[in-house]
């Protein structure tokens, strides 16, 4: 298959990227948080769409709170994810998890581990929390596999391919979503684990609605197919930033209490895993990923 052409504009991308990259990789750990700090202003600043969309969402999930309130979340949501791509990007220099693995704190491991003795595989599913791109290489470093995670490829092909390298040099095997459920199988036939995130909007016809935040909300049904129909086990797990600690705490095993060959079921267990994300996020609001128009596809009828 003949490659895509790639434009100028994504090399000039790929060329900022490179320059970032290399000056982070080159910077004291002092002027990376001063970097980070300078970049929660750009960020808000450079992206006036993305700020709307923040202050909407949290006004969606927080009808109750003040404007102040909200508005110090908003503050405190761009300084996290500053933090985080600062982090990522130095990572993405020095393929080098020591220095992460060196302040992660793992809750409750023994659970994914009893799991894996059952020689089935397991999904583990989490959301765009805290960083989850720490998740693979965590789970990577202590149980000594490698985890399969499922993605969608990055608009520009040279960031892609140099993230991707990225990714898998930390311990991660990059699935990529489109025609996957062969492969995901397959690796669950073999013992592995897959990481799927659940917690962004979908169209109608690949998920379900759901209550989130008391509105209605789309969310994929990947685990809930799998866990009902195949017997897959089911772990969630969520990484979150206590000050500078990482931690990474795994829940216990997915239990349906209901009939799974009930109609409803699949909806039903979708539902139970969305309320999981939505107690780890009103623990920690402004490790969540609000950039994303997490409500944009409405029930047929409503209006957006």
């Amino acid at each position: 298959m003949q490659e895509k052409r790639v434009s100028f504009r994504q090399r000039l991308e790929y060329a900022l990227f490179q320059g970032m990259v290399w000056l982070l990789d080159h910077s004291p750990s002092w002027l990376r948080r001063l970097e980070a700090k300078a970049l929660g202003g750009v960020l808000k600043m450079g992206s006036p769409r993305h700020a709307r969309l923040v202050a909407r969402n949290l006004e969606l999930a927080f009808p109750a709170a003040g404007k102040r309130w909200r508005s110090a979340l908003e503050k405190a949501v761009y300084r996290h994810f500053s933090r985080v791509f600062i982090e990522l990007a130095h990572a993405v220099a020095c393929r080098d998890r020591r220095f992460i693995l060196e302040r992660t704190q793992i809750i409750h491991l023994e659970i994914l581990e009893r799991v894996l003795e059952k020689k089935r595989g397991v999904i583990v599913f989490s959301a765009h929390f805290g960083n989850w791109e720490w998740i693979p290489p965590i789970l990577s470093a202590r149980l000594g596999k490698e985890i399969c995670s499922i993605a969608r490829p990055m608009d520009n092909a040279l960031i892609e391919k140099r993230v991707r390298a990225f990714r898998e040099a930390l311990g991660s095997r990059i699935i990529y979503k489109r025609g996957s459920l062969r492969t995901i199988l397959k690796r669950l036939e073999n013992n592995e684990i897959v990481l799927l995130m659940i917690d962004q909007n979908t169209v109608p016809r690949e998920g379900v609605f759901v209550e989130f935040f008391g509105r209605k909300a789309t969310a994929v049904t990947s685990v809930s197919q799998l866990h009902l129909k195949r017997g897959i086990p089911a772990v969630p797990l969520f990484l979150h930033y206590e000050g500078r600690q990482i931690v990474l705490e795994v829940l216990p095993e997915v239990q349906y209490g209901g009939d799974g060959d009930a109609p409803e079921a699949v909806g039903r267990l979708t539902q139970q895993l969305t309320s999981l994300i939505e107690a780890q996020v009103r623990r920690f609001p402004e490790q969540w990923f609000w950039f994303h128009d997490r409500w944009k596809t409405r029930p047929q009828g409503e209006k957006r």
